[in-house]
């Protein structure tokens, strides 16, 4: 499709957001949103995990975690692939991937970035005014 205004191509996108306390509990409900928004989609059950290890890192790890915290989940669907995020209320560290091998039964957490790694292109952080936002982009056909 071409915009009359100036030729160029204009490409859909979709976007969706929801804000969800941030309790272990509201991972279950942020997997559900996407399940839901993302009904159909290639790409959906690699985004509900990814969205769990993120939400359940911005629970565990950041001011989301404390009374009265909260995560937005993001979903964009677009042609080439889906991008996913969560904002939390931000941290001293930035997530990084820890040392040691995910795979080793003596690891007993810290897999989840290395989830979130293995099922993306590529993903990345952004310091926010008052919090962080996680995201990653899943490619479409890989």
């Amino acid at each position: 499709m071409f915009s009359p205004l100036d030729g160029q191509a204009v490409v859909a996108v979709a976007r969706w957001s929801r804000m969800f306390d941030g309790n272990p509990e509201a991972i279950g409900q942020a997997r559900g949103f996407a399940r839901t928004v993302l009904d159909g989609h290639a790409l959906a059950d690699d985004a509900e995990l990814v969205i769990s290890e993120l939400g359940t890192n911005a629970v565990t790890h950041t001011g989301t975690g404390k009374p009265g915290g909260r995560f937005v989940v993001e979903l964009e669907v677009h042609p080439a692939h889906l991008w996913v995020a969560v904002v939390d209320m931000g941290a001293k560290t930035e997530p990084t991937l820890t040392g040691g091998d995910p795979s080793s039964p003596a690891q007993v957490n810290g897999r989840g970035l290395f989830l979130v790694e293995a099922l993306s292109a590529k993903w990345g952080t952004e310091l926010l005014g008052s919090g962080r936002r996680v995201w990653a982009e899943l490619a479409c056909g890989a």
